[in-house]
């Protein structure tokens, strides 16, 4: 082998006796390696994330000052999905469904080496070593995610690098056999392509800390990394950005660049005009701005198999030709650009490997983003990330800690046929993990799978088996302004009618009527319910009447209550005790979508199971508690009752609970003051899912939920991505917590898919195999295997099934 091909590892060992652990280059340099998290997610939508990040990338340059590099490694590598061991069953099918799927990692590393004066004998510089431990230390300060590496970890990240295998488990180093295009790696090979041609240095104009979208209407102006491309690069293992910077001794520098501007000054020439001018803009920037003059030098490091290297080769050089960038054509040293990309030893680039710049222009070509990482918290929801990878973030407890959030209250908005179903479905299944129960008001059957699943109680309204209560049944210890309010407004939304207005003095004589009822039987211990309280009254408002001498309908009040009263056409409504085991079921449908057109019934219905819930929180307040409101929240949303809906909201709060609103009608609610009011307002978290359809008017969406410029990019681009290879069936969906959003995936299993669905065929299908094999699981399993032995699609085989 010729002596240039000879690779000798350039470090002579770790010092560990500091307060961080120094990689030793042979040639007496050290170097400290930070782990870092880029902190701009990718698809943050956020332009302000890249120029901050930028900032704190110059300040770190200046922190550190002249006779230092700066080397920032940017790893994107491939693999496969594996999920933890999870003993539910459909969360075993959603495990199933993403297990081995490709997925990609970003590993991000800040090297800092001090430089020594190349040629000369090494002598050992106490004040210097102290110094530069001081100026990582303040490093560390700025960065809140870095961590300094220790040997075990600098030595893996070194193997890492030399065998560009990122995968965890052993590490294998194979021969490295260098070409003039590549460096072999066994069946693998690593092509290093510069960004730069010193000879011909093809750049941008102008560069920014990050571009924007343009290929999609709904997409334009969506900021993104300036080399976000290198997620999509085609059939590789690993990518690797090398970023490098050194700072040089600035005096000299500037004499430099001074002399040359002289020299091409002193030949009338037009380039060497051009070479003047670019020179006196340069020198112009350094000082109107204090910039700090770098020397920069950025690699991209691919690998993959031999047989589809030239393709990924191909995609970064044509990605970079778009950016304005003509990678270099005379990479014939790539054994030396791949040594020059590990860390700590960037000091071995020769001088045409660099190029000049400002501090300010090289950040711009740093590496920003990151991918969605799980959160740390014990409460955690499953959605995918924009690639398609399960990830778990904390609606609740998480963000109520950090202050993000101050209540658990959630709403839901969409319109039909954008995935609402699936995504309640979901959150519920992820919801019943934990110690949850769950009630749930419906109007379309959307939960009866769910229901069935988790063998709850599903309770549908019917003529012959109302769904009844007996709200006056209090003990004297639970009676209270909540509970006077409460019984205020049913007596209210009974007389009048959701939508009906309660004038000051009807209020007043109702709730007078309700303290003395109350006043006048804990005394005497007699029957509570209804039927007395409206005997009660009966006789007590036209005492009222006469002792105030007030204006009071009288005798519409007695009729139009006659039909909750014994004998009426509702009489067991508000009288019949509600079903005590519904306190500690922990699943319940309430079905109410036979009495939605009932303009007295829905809403007074739909306040009942309000209340009983009330009492379920109370009764449980030991467990996690979650009210779903479907369609159902029109019944309630009056001004008749956005009291009790504050109370509501106040109340879930106190008791470990929250209140999910799922809506679809952009009418109901823009210009509904109640909806604003008491459930918007009081609605920490908002999921708001495909709004294509709102577009045209989505300013009025926009100040309702209080959607600012940079939410709204992130919310237009829902399903609007190329993210679709690879996938099954998704939807997309942006949840917002506190002020800022993000968008996650709702992919699910074919298991979980048939539980959720709302497609009365397919509900009826999968009904019919549970039904014969008695179990929920086995019948489910049953018909997910005869449907993937049949060879048909879904619908097909669903009609078979139907028909025999």
């Amino acid at each position: 082998m010729s002596a240039k091909s000879l690779f000798n590892i350039p470090y002579a060992g770790i010092n560990k006796e500091g307060d961080y652990n120094l990689l030793i280059g042979l040639t007496g340099e050290y170097s400290i390696v930070i782990e870092i998290n880029n902190p701009v997610t990718r698809y943050s939508a956020d332009p302000s994330g890249y120029e901050e990040y930028h900032h704190l990338l110059i300040n770190i340059v200046k922190i550190l000052g002249e006779g230092h590099l700066l080397q920032k490694h940017d790893i994107i590598s491939r693999y496969a999905f594996r999920a933890k061991d999870a003993e539910e069953y459909l969360q075993r099918h959603y495990n199933a469904h993403f297990e081995n799927r490709e997925c990609l990692r970003v590993s991000t590393y800040l090297t800092i080496t001090k430089q020594v004066k190349k040629g000369t004998f090494y002598t050992y510089d106490a004040k210097g070593l102290r110094d530069f431990m001081q100026s990582i230390g303040k490093v560390l300060d700025v960065l809140p995610s870095g961590r300094a590496l220790d040997e075990v970890a600098i030595n893996q990240l070194v193997l890492q690098m030399l065998s560009m295998d990122f995968k965890s488990g052993p590490i294998s180093l194979n021969n490295l056999s260098p070409t003039e295009t590549e460096v072999n790696l066994g069946e693998r090979a690593v092509r290093s392509i510069s960004l730069v041609n010193i000879d011909s240095i093809d750049l941008p104009q102008e560069v920014s800390t990050h571009i924007e979208l343009n290929d999609k209407e709904s997409t334009r102006g969506f900021p993104i990394d300036f080399l976000s491309f290198l997620f999509k690069v085609p059939g590789c293992d690993a990518v690797v950005y090398n970023q490098v910077v050194e700072i040089p001794n600035q005096v000299m520098t500037l004499r430099k660049l001074e002399q040359k501007k002289k020299r091409h000054a002193g030949i009338p020439d037009p380039a060497n005009q051009l070479c003047v001018e670019d020179i006196d803009l340069l020198l112009t920037d350094v000082a109107r701005e204090n910039q700090l003059l770098v020397n920069a030098h950025f690699n991209i490091l691919i690998c993959a198999s031999k047989g589809t290297l030239p393709k990924a080769a191909n995609f970064v050089e044509s990605s970079l030709f778009q950016l304005g960038i003509i990678p270099s054509k005379n990479a014939y040293n790539q054994l030396e650009l791949f040594r020059t990309a590990l860390p700590g030893n960037a000091g071995e680039l020769k001088v045409y490997d660099w190029f000049l710049t400002t501090c300010d222009a090289a950040m711009c070509f740093f590496f920003k983003e990151s991918l969605p990482k799980d959160e740390p918290s014990d409460f955690l929801i499953r959605f995918t990330d924009r690639q398609g990878i399960p990830v778990a973030i904390d609606p609740s407890d998480l963000p109520m800690r950090t202050g993000r959030i101050n209540s658990r209250n959630r709403f839901i908005l969409g319109p039909s046929g954008s995935g609402k179903s699936f995504l309640t479905c979901s959150l519920i299944e992820n919801y019943m993990l934990y110690n949850m129960d769950m009630v749930i008001v419906d109007t379309g059957h959307s939960y009866s799978g769910l229901c069935k699943y988790y063998n709850g109680k599903y309770i549908t309204y019917t003529d012959k088996q109302p769904i009844t209560m007996n709200p006056f049944q209090i003990t004297e210890a639970e009676y209270n302004i909540e509970k006077k309010d409460f019984l205020c407004t049913l007596v209210a939304v009974a007389w009048k009618g959701a939508e009906g207005i309660l004038s000051p003095v009807e209020r007043d004589v109702i709730a007078n009527v309700i303290s003395a009822y109350y006043g006048n039987f804990f005394d005497n211990g007699e029957k509570l319910n209804f039927n007395t309280f409206y005997e009660f009254a009966l006789e007590k408002i036209p005492e009222i009447k006469r002792e105030e001498k007030i204006l009071f309908d009288f005798d519409e009040f007695r009729y139009v209550l006659k039909k909750f009263y014994q004998g009426g056409e509702f009489e067991a409504i508000l009288n019949n005790e509600t079903d005590r085991s519904l306190f500690t079921e922990r699943f319940i449908v309430f079905e109410i979508d036979s009495i939605k057109e009932h303009k007295i019934l829905f809403p007074l219905v739909t306040l009942i199971i309000m209340d009983v819930f009330i009492q379920k929180m109370r009764y449980r307040s030991d467990r996690r508690k979650t009210l779903i409101i479907e369609e159902a929240w029109k019944a309630i949303a009056s001004p008749l009752m956005a009291g009790y809906i504050l109370y509501l909201y106040k109340t879930v709060r106190k008791f470990w609970g929250e209140a999910i609103v799922v809506t679809q009608e952009l009418g109901d609610i823009i210009g509904n003051a109640v909806v604003k009011d008491s459930i918007i307002n009081n609605s920490d978290t908002i999921f708001l899912l495909d709004q294509t359809k709102f577009k045209d008017n989505y300013d009025q969406i926009a100040a309702l939920l209080s959607i600012n410029e940079t939410e709204r990019r992130k919310i237009f681009t829902i399903n609007q991505l190329d993210n679709t290879d690879q996938r099954g069936r998704f939807k997309e969906v942006y949840i917002r917590r506190g002020t800022i959003g993000e968008v996650y995936g709702v992919e699910v299993s074919l298991h979980q898919y048939l539980t959720y669905t709302t497609e009365k065929p397919e509900k009826s299908a999968v009904e019919k195999y549970i039904d014969r094999f008695g179990s929920y699981a086995e019948g489910l399993d049953a018909f997910v295997g005869d449907f993937q032995m049949s060879g048909k699609s879904l619908p097909a085989f669903i009609t078979q099934v139907n028909k025999s």
